[in-house]
């Protein structure tokens, strides 16, 4: 134990036994350990951007995006939404048919409104609404972008709404490859009670069933309920943002969680080996100010500001720079 204790003290304390130059501080460790630091962040790097190409990629940011909304609405003291499988077909009807019209708006260029695809799917609505997002790896940022945006966070939070659905599909659009997140929202028309009056005398009771429909007088959605016609893109879709806030979630599976939370956690860690080599530098400048190793202080104020610019470089703030919602 002892043993193990002087190596640890040789290797991170300035003393008279490592001549006040630490092992860590030495040229070829420090080497080695920007390398090893280097490789990991280039791995994590990787994994963001493979993972919206794996098969788990529309079920954990679909869900993801569910779970935000609700968040936000119950902060509000809203109702949570129910996922209904009719919106969520309609999503995914609308996500394909930009992709095989090859555009990215509320209404196709043959003039299809986002309504259509409701009526497809079966969906009778009192009212409706409909968020769009392209070009993105993490539900985060898509959702921080939508609640940045007026019309966009006034159909999250639109009280109205008791039901969501949302497809998340990856192809083609314009020739690139791309992510489109397709969120719709609805209240659905309750059927009218029918008032049963019985005669007097029953002699016999029919088999025949009676079907009966909702009305089929369908208000229109308020206009301010659509997502904002105008492309919001790049820059100006987080020009408001600010610092995205941490949201922790509970881990849908292995590689949506790592994926998530790699890129944060890997920067604390970053940070605290910054802090600590930071730390026995001044240590071995302070501890004996007559012993002094220019050469050694310069490599370490190099190594430390490498390993700035790896900690402050964002994977998925790059990859999501060409974020674009309507």
């Amino acid at each position: 134990m002892k043993n193990i204790l002087g190596k640890l003290g040789n290797l991170l304390i300035p003393s008279r036994k490592n001549n006040f130059k630490p092992g860590i501080l030495r040229p070829g460790n420090l080497f080695r350990l920007a390398v090893v630091l280097l490789i990991i962040k280039f791995l994590i790097f990787s994994l963001i951007f493979y993972f919206p190409r794996t098969s788990h990629f529309a079920v954990v940011v679909s869900s993801e995006l569910v779970e935000l909304a609700n968040k936000e609405r119950m902060a509000s003291g809203l109702k949570p939404l129910v996922i209904n499988q009719q919106l969520v077909q309609a999503a995914q009807n609308k996500a394909e048919d930009m992709f095989n019209k090859d555009y990215f708006a509320h209404t196709s260029p043959v003039g299809v409104a986002p309504w259509y695809w409701l009526e497809k799917a079966g969906y009778k609505y009192t009212a409706a609404g409909e968020n769009l997002a392209r070009n993105f790896t993490d539900s985060n940022y898509v959702h921080q972008a939508w609640m940045d945006s007026s019309s966009h966070k006034a159909n999250i939070l639109n009280k109205n709404y008791q039901e969501i659905g949302i497809a998340v599909v990856e192809g083609e659009l314009n020739g690139e490859k791309t992510v489109l997140a397709v969120e719709f929202f609805g209240k659905a028309v309750k059927p009218t009670a029918v008032k049963e009056t019985k005669p007097a005398s029953v002699v016999a009771v029919s088999d025949t069933k009676i079907e009966v429909k909702p009305t089929t007088l369908e208000p229109e959605p308020e206009p301010a309920i659509k997502g904002e016609e105008i492309n919001l893109k790049g820059p100006d879709v987080f020009k408001e943002r600010g610092i995205l806030r941490e949201i922790i979630e509970e881990p849908k599976n292995i590689i949506g969680t790592i994926t998530e939370k790699s890129e944060p956690l890997t920067q604390k860690l970053y940070i605290i080996i910054l802090g600590l080599i930071s730390l026995i530098l001044m240590l071995s400048i302070f501890i004996n100010i007559k012993v002094q190793y220019p050469k050694m202080i310069f490599t370490v104020v190099i190594f430390l500001i490498l390993v700035a610019a790896i900690t402050l470089f964002n994977g998925q703030a790059i990859l999501n720079k060409a974020l674009e919602i309507i």
